[in-house]
């Protein structure tokens, strides 16, 4: 939505730079008690729906704010306050816009004089019209105007003698923002911090205190006050960033990135919030212990005694607070007890409590991630069939890799684990969680036991599937448009991109992995009985739909359900590129001319080797990278028993207007 919010420059422009964010990680805050409400979004929410309701829309319309449409609608309604109101709003905004570049542009002295003539005018409008039906909108465009035009005191004034007198509304909110901006721009510091955290801006808490979130900075700003309601933030960002510390040598810590402002803070810093943590909540002047007592519970897990960490927490537990810090305690206690909990049926029923309390608090969903991977994980690490459960049941992302890895005969007790009444209460609480898709697991296993090439089996598992179930897998559209009777080393099945990418809801003939499975069994085992021309066109045929399934063969979903550039060679499933080969080089002994030609010119496809006849090489004097042959690649091998053949006769087209065989007659005789 365009910003027609800009309410406080404090955020916007005194910004520091952010630390690296991006990536992924596990490692999720858990010391969360400082309730961000997240000012600037919670505002925008409400004007956008102000907006949407002047205009005749749904609430559940989509809308970006556009001055015109706005300006148009007024005047159909004649309601001309409106127009002048938001003619002078773009005004302001334009101004406001050439503020926010001045980070990257650098303006004149008249362009700034131009900029600050707009705003005074604006501002004047905006004070004249205060007694109007719009009078809360205009007192807020006046106190903006004042903003960049550094007017502080005026706005402090304005506030005082009159803003703060007006009804609720978000305009009056934005105000008081402003306000607590100008209150910081004067100096006075604690009062605009106050009403930075009382409105969960923290984005403008995060610039006033950024210098001052160390240990001694905050324990001054409880001496001031013991209550002050900036603590709960200061508190949490000094935790937080002390998790940073110990996440940074935790070996069960998961990824990196994501997070911002980071601040260094050393084992003896964080053991000396601790100690003070303590003190607080033994003077007892604080009327929230309860955060206090959590931060160092969590500082002695990171930096201390475990065992007296686990013993704080739940002394935390009874301690008074507010109802977001209880939630913050009872989280901790579930990621303790669980990092230290031996196996029992006590913790199992534990557990199972906690995981629907999780479940109907969504916005811990965090929390969920980090327990799961870095203490149910391993608490369950001998106890696959609940830990694939768990995956499933808190939707993990290593749910589909791991079921798509395990053993088949795991998958299958699985499969038994998840479809059969649970023992007792974490199972069941799983069993009804981790409810696989109908045919999801009958369709692995089946693809699983194709991996091995042991088709009597996949068929048992794949033939109760109906085709509709693959008509809505996303790889439908190459099951639809893709044949593994096409010789993959002539033609490529390449899709138009209206086709690959189109809506269309494709239609299958039949359950295609189940067709694949019967024809491959049928097609070997008859192999077994047939011998000369017959015996090596069956192989040549045979090596076609291995390549076709392989990992870079055009029909991959025959044995995946995705693809990857970075797909290898999985241990313990068949590889079928040495199959192929191993069937070609069987068919490349035919009398018959043209097999003979065909298997050995398949035997030269890139796509069935690990590595290329040729290796890539950096030419000084092209100062570009060459090809340089590779005698020992297998490859290599294959094209110059191919080039032999071609002696003396004249190659097929197919193989003649092959560009790697030209390369390979080019550079072999250079």
């Amino acid at each position: 939505m365009k910003r027609f919010i800009i309410t406080n420059l404090l955020a916007a422009l005194a910004m520091p730079m952010l630390a690296c964010i991006g990536g992924w990680t596990t490692n999720f805050y858990l010391f969360h008690i400082y309730d961000e409400q997240d000012f600037s979004d919670r505002v925008q929410t409400i004007c956008r729906d102000n907006w949407k309701a002047y205009l005749g829309k749904s609430p559940d319309d989509w809308f970006w704010y556009d001055a015109d449409e706005v300006m148009e609608a007024a005047k159909a309604k004649g309601d001309n306050i409106m127009v002048s109101y938001v003619q002078n709003l773009e005004q302001y905004l334009e101004c406001a816009r050439k503020v926010s570049y001045d980070q990257w542009e650098y303006p004149t002295k008249e362009e700034l004089a131009e900029r600050g003539k707009t705003l005074q005018a604006v501002r004047n409008y905006a004070l004249g019209k205060l007694k109007t039906r719009l009078r809360s909108q205009h007192a807020l465009l006046y106190m903006r105007c004042n903003m960049l035009l550094g007017n502080h005191q005026e706005n402090v004034t304005f506030w005082q003698e009159i803003a703060d007198k007006y009804i609720e509304t978000v305009y009056k909110e934005m105000m008081k923002n402003i306000y607590a901006g100008a209150l910081y721009k004067t100096g006075r510091l604690a009062e605009a911090g106050e009403i930075f955290a009382e409105m969960g801006d923290y984005n403008s808490l995060m610039t006033q205190y950024y210098k001052k979130r160390s240990f001694a900075a905050i324990r001054q700003e409880y001496l001031n006050n013991p209550n002050a309601k900036v603590l709960p933030f200061l508190l949490q960002d000094f935790v937080n960033n002390a998790q940073e510390a110990d996440d940074a040598t935790n070996p069960d810590a998961e990824g990196t990135g994501g997070k911002l402002f980071i601040r260094d803070i050393t084992k003896s810093e964080a053991l000396q919030m601790r100690d003070f943590c303590e003190q607080v909540v033994k003077e007892g002047k604080t009327t929230t212990p309860i955060m206090w007592k959590t931060a160092k519970a969590w500082l002695e897990y990171m930096f201390a005694d475990k065992r007296e960490a686990a013993k704080d927490i739940i002394a935390a537990a009874s301690l008074d607070g507010t109802e977001k810090m209880k939630e913050c305690t009872r989280s901790l206690i579930l990621y303790i007890t669980a990092r230290q909990a031996k196996d029992s049926e006590t913790f199992d029923n534990y557990l199972t409590d906690e995981l629907q309390w999780l479940e109907q608090n969504s916005q811990y969903n965090y929390v969920k991630e980090r327990v799961l991977h870095q203490a149910l994980k391993r608490h369950y690490a001998g106890q696959p069939l609940r830990l694939i459960s768990l995956y499933k049941a808190l939707g993990s992302y290593e749910y589909e890799n791991y079921i798509d890895t395990m053993r088949t005969d795991r998958l299958e007790k699985y499969l038994y684990f998840v479809n059969t009444p649970g023992n007792n209460t974490l199972d069941n609480y799983l069993k009804s969680h981790a409810k696989p898709a109908p045919y999801e697991l009958e369709d692995l296993i089946g693809t699983k036991y194709m991996r091995v090439c042991q088709w009597d089996k996949a068929i048992t598992w794949l033939k109760d599937i109906p085709k509709s179930f693959y008509e809505e897998r996303g790889y439908a559209v190459y099951v639809a448009n893709r044949s593994w009777l096409v010789e993959p080393w002539i033609t490529r099945q390449f899709l138009k991109n209206d086709i690959e990418y189109g809506d269309h809801k494709w239609q299958l003939a039949n359950n295609p992995k189940l067709t694949f499975a019967r024809e491959m069994q049928k097609m070997e085992g008859e192999l077994n009985v047939l011998n000369g021309q017959a015996a090596a066109q069956r192989c040549y045929d045979l090596a076609v739909r291995y390549a076709q399934a392989h990992f870079r063969g055009d029909c991959w979903w025959l044995m995946h359900n995705s693809k990857s550039s970075e797909e290898t060679q999985r241990e313990g499933d068949s590889d079928l590129a040495k199959k192929a080969i191993s069937l070609l080089q069987k068919a490349s002994l035919s009398q018959d001319p043209e097999l003979k030609e065909r298997a050995l010119f398949a035997l030269s496809y890139g796509e069935l080797y690990t590595k290329y006849w040729y290796g890539i090489v950096w030419n000084n004097q092209t100062y570009n990278y060459d090809r340089q042959p590779d005698p020992e690649a297998e490859q290599f091998a294959a094209f110059e028993n191919l080039l032999k053949f071609e002696e003396n006769r004249t190659p097929a087209p197919y193989v003649s207007r092959c560009d790697e065989y030209k390369q390979f007659q080019k550079l072999r005789y250079m």
